[in-house]
């Protein structure tokens, strides 16, 4: 008979991340937040340790005010400078996006919560975090799992790939034969693993071989019943992603010079509506084109997306899934993507969203959907009906609960 997360007695669950999960305003937090808080609201009591490093530095005071869960920040400076990449290229075999993130006081900070409290799970939010493993082991023998965000060293190969300058070309394929060699070493490490795509859990088992237990937990969202747009407005099309996040800025680098043209010369009106945070100055000045306009980082993601047109997700480079697909879908919004863009994620072109690789076939998708206000209707329907299917939080967080009952049951019973 299955289990369900129904148990009696709640679990005991310690989340490790090196971002602040809160407030999510990226993909990955939004992933960690999302999946916790959901956990948490099954009744098992959720605590996080977080980094709250100066990339994404929050106000350790602004907590969501949920029951059976908690957070701990953990201050530490995650600046990449040259002296210290430099460095890293000469003296070290870690990459350098891995070795940044070593902090005694994280591991201290580990040590203490470890040390007043038993936990039933431990799990890890992606791999750079890997020196606490140790630490875990040596303290206690709770089992740990990690949830991979995306397959690493494969962002960095793909965005080598579609590199112009021979120099930053050459760092990008190192980077990404440390990280290769850094993802081989480490993933038969934990006791399981989370995959948020099949094609991860695939390069999970061929590319890296690993043997422990994989489960497939995409990334979910509150998904809303009815606060959608059956009539989507076809007259704008808009860009939502942390713009820091070298993958959205060579997409939206490819779309500006390549795709938009060819659209603004047929749709001289249009206007095309790019938000998201830290856009490095470099990027903000390549916005400043007819019909484009910038706004920044907005506040409330869920009004921009709601309130926009057709979404765009130029990606051309990066791994995992896209959370944003995941929340325009939700939201009603037709959707325009490519191939990578859209991987990972269970939607067919056509029906749910449209693909398109190519800027001609892009730029045609996105007129065609101006024009066919017919087929942007029956994405809307179809993209929303597909989200309450597959990418609802609660529904995701029950797998993850149901896994981390069995498996302790199956432990008790070996």
């Amino acid at each position: 008979m299955k289990l369900t997360c129904f148990v009696e007695k709640p679990m005991k669950i310690l989340i490790l991340c090196n971002k602040p999960p809160y407030p999510p305003r990226d993909g990955g937090a939004i992933g960690i937040f999302n999946l916790s808080k959901s956990m948490a609201s099954l009744g098992h009591d959720v605590h996080i340790l977080a980094m709250n490093t100066s990339k994404h530095r929050v106000d350790p005071s602004n907590l969501p005010n949920l029951p059976h869960y908690s957070i701990t920040y953990v201050d530490i400076n995650t600046d990449i400078t040259p002296i210290k990449a430099f460095k890293n290229l000469v003296f070290s075999k870690l990459p350098y996006l891995a070795e940044r993130f070593i902090s005694l006081d994280y591991v201290n900070a580990l040590k203490k919560i470890l040390s007043q409290n038993t936990y039933d799970f431990i799990q890890f939010e992606g791999p750079y975090l890997w020196y606490c493993i140790d630490t875990i082991r040596e303290m206690t023998k709770t089992k740990i799992s990690m949830k991979n965000h995306n397959i690493e060293y494969e962002i960095w190969h793909r965005a080598a790939q579609i590199e112009k300058n021979l120099l930053k070309k050459l760092y990008l394929y190192h980077l990404e034969n440390r990280l290769e060699k850094f993802e081989n070493s480490l993933y038969n490490r934990f006791d399981y693993i989370y995959a948020v795509t099949p094609r991860d859990k695939e390069m999970f088992i061929k590319k890296f071989g690993v043997k422990k237990p994989i489960i497939i937990v995409p990334t979910g969202i509150d998904i809303p019943k009815s606060d959608f747009v059956l009539n989507p407005d076809n007259n704008s099309i808009f860009h939502l992603g942390a713009l820091e996040w070298m993958p959205n800025q060579q997409g939206l680098l490819w779309f500006i010079d390549k795709v938009w043209p060819i659209i603004v010369l047929k749709y001289p009106d249009l206007k095309f509506h790019i938000a998201g945070r830290n856009a490095p100055s470099w990027l903000v000045k390549h916005f400043n084109k007819p019909n484009i306009i910038y706004h920044g980082e907005i506040e409330d993601a869920y009004s921009f997306i709601c309130n926009s047109g057709i979404m765009i997700v130029p990606i051309l480079s990066g791994g995992g899934m896209r959370v944003k697909i995941v929340e325009g879908m939700a939201l009603g919004k037709p959707i325009v993507s490519t191939s990578i863009g859209a991987e990972g994620l269970d939607v067919k072109d056509g029906e749910d969203i449209l693909i398109a690789d190519t800027a001609y076939l892009f730029a045609a998708k996105i007129c065609e959907l101006v024009e066919n206000k017919e087929l942007a209707k029956k994405l809307s329907m179809n993209a929303h009906k597909n989200s309450i299917e597959k990418y609802d939080n609660i529904s995701i967080a029950r797998k993850v609960i149901d896994f981390y009952v069995e498996s302790a049951t199956n432990d008790k019973n070996n």
